[in-house]
């Protein structure tokens, strides 16, 4: 018995070490960027750039799942805030932002980034995501396009699809062995299999030089971050079967772009589908273009951003 209770006291502090390690490395690599604001008990993690007297609507960028804001600040933000404003956010429970427990919830990220941008003085702003981001952006139109003046979605997710999750986002929502998965196999797992998941994102492109650490990609294998992703993904389709008969009200600006060889977000059952569901969308489909597209073709996304039509006042 005595030796039994010595090696469960020996791996809980193997897990914690690891898991610590592997916190204290990532923060290290990718501090927070911006300042945070703190929304009905949440803190979220918020970016502003460019100049607040652009004559322009200010811009939101939402990212996707697995990565936090300066993924978005690489591809987009850095170029667009040369002349505009630009907020960028770490969504509810990534990278450096907290949530509730029920902040997995589309409407509840919508919610907390639109109350993020009000506390930021930004008017009516033309709000972007992408993937999973992009998902969020969509809600956020639906629950308050009349305060917006566009949406812009790439390769968003929008409709239901076939299929599950990966097995590891599954048991992360398990309580015994989702703890375990976080604390110790995803430290080490995650890293290994980061450059071929980064890889597969960007396929058929090439992922830019130094990708993985300009981006912070390793705050996803923090416990708490991986567990806020996992949730995410594991609680996508219903959140978005819950909303995908409402696309239809949508009237303002939209413009989607979309990859015709993107493999993680299939065009056809998403972007094409919304377009025909959004008679305000305007579809852009990239040749030989993968899902992660505001980095493989950034010239021509921000020309279709600029570009976007704005509501008449």
């Amino acid at each position: 018995m005595r030796m039994t209770l010595v090696a469960v006291i020996a791996l809980l502090a193997l897990v914690l070490g690891l898991s610590g390690c592997a916190t204290w490395n990532a923060e290290k690599r990718a501090p927070a960027l911006g300042q945070f604001v703190e929304i009905d008990g949440a803190r979220l993690h918020v970016l502003d750039m460019g100049p607040k007297d652009s004559a322009a609507p200010p811009l939101v960028l939402i990212h996707g799942a697995s990565v936090n804001l300066r993924d978005m600040k690489l591809a987009l933000g850095d170029r667009l805030a040369q002349d505009r404003r630009v907020i960028l956010m770490d969504r509810p429970g990534r990278g450096y932002s907290t949530r509730p427990d029920d902040g997995y919830r589309l409407g509840v990220q919508a919610r907390l980034i639109k109350q993020a941008a009000d506390r930021l003085g930004a008017e009516r702003p033309v709000v972007v995501g992408q993937s999973l981001g992009g998902a969020v952006a969509l809600r956020y139109a639906l629950d308050y396009q009349d305060e917006m003046s566009g949406l812009v979605l790439l390769a968003p997710v929008s409709h239901e699809w076939p299929g599950g999750v990966a097995w590891y986002n599954a048991v992360s929502q398990w309580p015994a062995a989702g703890l375990l998965l976080r604390r110790l196999v995803i430290p080490v797992y995650g890293q290994l299999a980061a450059k071929g998941g980064v890889a597969g994102s960007f396929a058929p492109d090439t992922p830019p030089d130094n990708y993985a650490e300009d981006t912070g990609l390793a705050l996803l294998f923090r416990a708490s971050d991986f567990k806020a992703n996992a949730a995410d993904l594991a609680n996508l389709k219903a959140e978005i079967i819950a909303q995908q008969d409402r696309y239809s009200a949508l009237t303002l600006p939209v413009a989607i772009v979309t990859g015709t060889d993107d493999r993680t977000v299939s065009p056809d059952l998403h972007a094409r589908q919304l377009a025909q569901e959004i008679d305000s969308a305007q579809l852009t489909l990239l040749p030989d273009t993968g899902h992660a597209l505001h980095h493989a073709e950034t010239e021509a996304i921000i020309a279709i951003i600029r570009n976007l039509e704005t509501p008449q006042s």
